[in-house]
């Protein structure tokens, strides 16, 4: 598996965003930015496990110290801008997890799914402060505040591409403005095995709660019947075509996977 997940690494950082970009003068948004609203009461988080119909990533139950290391503990590797705080800053408040954007960037923050259960569902409890600026996947601008990836099995699909690393089967879910909500998107690569899809567009700072089947929309999107067990997740920020020097602010609550 660490094999599969350093060429993810690789396969995320070239999916959806250009190769390179400018470096900009750091700016604040914090200011700026209008407050969190709850639009929909959040359900219980406590997590199915005993019975195994549900699988929990609760970002609600940070207490204090750093906040690297408690994402570490909960089984995510940082990678790229994610580690750097001059470029995106994390804070943990009211309960949920933010992430800002400062200038153009690529954040990872990958995690091994290493629950056994065959899940088809998902359920992601977040939102969006600040949407990057003109970023649109109808307007071949593929940048989000805030994706989750999801990856499923283990089989190698081509990306396309001879110099570019294969990669399994994946869906990115993301929050948006301008794209159509549940049309599938193909990112540059990974025509074959990859989709990104927009499942929500709340207004800035509000809370949502998004459910979205996973099962379903693997046999729809890649023509298959059979659909191989969530093998792992991804949260991915990505500004780096974006304007206003590729500010965006997103948030997250938990991440639940369901029978």
């Amino acid at each position: 598996m660490k094999g599969l997940f350093a060429a993810l690494l690789t396969i995320l950082i070239i999916s959806s965003g250009s190769y390179s970009f400018s470096e900009q003068k750091e700016s604040r948004t914090s200011a700026e930015l209008p407050p969190v609203t709850d639009s929909s009461k959040s359900s219980t988080l406590e997590n199915e496990t005993s019975q195994k119909k549900s699988f929990l990533i609760d970002f609600t139950d940070y207490e204090e110290g750093s906040i690297e290391e408690w994402l570490e503990k909960k089984g995510f590797e940082l990678k790229e801008a994610a580690k750097n705080r001059k470029k995106l800053d994390l804070d943990v408040d009211e309960g949920a997890l933010f992430f800002e954007a400062k200038k153009p960037l690529m954040a990872l923050m990958v995690k091994k799914f290493v629950d056994p259960g065959e899940y088809s569902k998902i359920k992601i409890e977040w939102g969006a402060v600040k949407y990057p600026r003109g970023a649109s996947y109808e307007g071949e601008v593929n940048n989000e505040a805030l994706l989750v990836l999801v990856f499923f099995g283990d089989e190698k699909i081509s990306s396309g591409h001879l110099a570019i690393p294969d990669s399994p089967y994946f869906i990115g879910l993301f929050l948006c403005r301008h794209d159509k909500i549940k049309k599938a998107y193909k990112g540059n690569y990974y025509h074959e095995g990859g989709r990104f899809v927009c499942i929500g567009k709340p207004k800035p700072g509000e809370t949502v709660i998004s459910e979205f089947d996973l099962s379903d929309a693997f046999k729809k999107y890649f023509q298959k019947d059979e659909v191989p067990n969530i093998s792992g997740v991804a949260l991915e920020i990505d500004t780096t075509s974006s304007d206003d020097d590729g500010r965006a602010v997103a948030f997250i609550h938990s991440i639940e996977f369901l029978k």
